[in-house]
């Protein structure tokens, strides 16, 4: 029996992308018998709650004071990182575990750091976690973040990355260090193409209205092709402390009779969302690896993104540009609103590349390294011999 304490403070109906792919995760997890996982994540309620996701699979919600599901605040953060040391010090305790799967170099990275007495622990690195990804800790990065990394992920028995890119990002802080990339996986029963394409031609962006996603560069692309295709739409599926400023942007470039701001949809009701669209765009600044885009290929949707984020799902599924570039944005557009044959090339090339990386497989990839830390240093590589030493500036 392998014993998980695994450390997120996103979990569904709470957070984004993290939370999503934890639960898809667990999901699979929870079909082996051999597996046991305690997960500490956060809730919506004034006192901490206790569940069950599955037979072998326990669920600790955290009462962080949370009032947006969609985005964190530093104090909730802070409440979480608190409460949830806390609580994986009380049960690293009382029970004996293999490993401590971490999400996130932090805050969930340091909660693991702090009980690796107890256990060993592995760092997932999804995004904001790493120095450099999120913009608005531009100036803590280079102070804390990038000296605490080094430490945090220097003392671990594994660290993957999402994707490629996430990988190479996590090298300017630690070159040294040995990552091994585990991408997200996608329900392609789910998702799945409708064989539809009737109505107008319709973008589609999902994800957190937050300035790295880029959507205002998408917004003035859209006024770009207004001109010689009125007709073209855009729909925003998402939440974010952004959309007030891209809801005026809208009204100052004359789009609001084409783009529609849904918010928050539930997940269950994307592939309705996806039969309505023709191409899905994700015009990021920094992205790990996007389960919305995943879902958008598995539904047969090709994806218009940029340089440097997906490069490992680009393989003539779509188009790439450059970052805050509208011109770009506007002319790929355009090459999918004169060609239908590309269109539906890149659509179908899109649902092939997808139903390839189902969740099982990424399962399969963690239960894989599970083993491998469970046998201990001498099959999984010491620390010591994974990495050359470095000073933590």
């Amino acid at each position: 029996m392998t014993r998980v304490l695994m450390l997120n403070y996103e979990f569904p109906p709470l957070g984004g992308g993290s939370g999503n792919a934890c639960f898809h995760l667990l999901k699979e997890f929870s079909k082996d018998p051999s597996l046991q996982v305690e997960l500490i994540t956060s809730g919506y309620g004034k006192r901490a709650e206790r569940s069950r996701f599955a037979e072998a699979v326990e669920v600790h919600r955290l009462a962080v004071g949370k009032s947006r599901r969609d985005y964190w605040t530093a104090k909730e953060i802070a409440r979480w990182s608190v409460q949830a040391y806390g609580l994986a010090r009380r049960r690293s305790r009382a029970e004996s575990y293999d490993l401590c799967h971490c999400w996130g170099g932090w805050p969930a990275g340091v909660v693991g750091y702090s009980v690796r007495s107890y256990q060993p622990y592995l760092i997932a690195l999804r995004g904001s976690g790493v120095p450099g990804f999120n913009e608005r800790l531009g100036l803590l990065d280079p102070l804390v973040f990038r000296r605490l990394s080094r430490r945090v992920w220097r003392h671990a028995a594994a660290v993957t990355a999402v994707s490629q890119s996430l990988e190479r990002l996590a090298r300017r802080t630690a070159p040294n260090l040995d990552i091994q990339v585990i991408g997200n996986g996608v329900d392609a029963v789910q998702f799945s193409p409708n064989g539809d394409g009737d109505g107008p031609f319709t973008l589609l962006f999902v994800g957190r209205l937050v300035p790295r996603k880029g959507v205002r560069y998408l917004l003035e692309a859209l006024a770009k092709l207004l001109a010689d295709h009125p007709e073209t739409r855009l729909i925003l599926a998402g939440e974010g402390p952004e959309r007030q400023s891209l809801e005026a942007l809208c009204g100052r470039l004359g789009l609001a009779e084409n783009v529609t701001f849904l918010g928050h949809i539930e997940h269950t009701e994307l592939p309705k969302l996806h039969h309505q669209a023709s191409v899905f765009v994700l015009p990021a600044i920094r992205e790990g690896m996007s389960n919305a885009l995943l879902e958008a290929m598995a539904s047969g949707l090709p994806v218009i993104t940029t340089e440097g984020e997906m490069g490992e799902l680009m393989h003539d599924t779509g188009l790439v540009v450059a970052k805050r570039n509208a011109e770009q944005l506007a002319g790929a557009i355009a090459s999918y609103l004169r060609d239908p044959e590309l269109v539906a090339r890149h659509g179908r090339n899109c649902v092939a590349l997808a139903r390839e990386r189902s969740w099982g497989r990424i399962a399969g990839a963690y239960l894989e390294l599970y083993e491998r830390l469970r046998a201990g240093p001498d099959a999984r590589g010491d620390v010591s011999r994974r990495t050359r030493p470095e000073t933590d500036d």
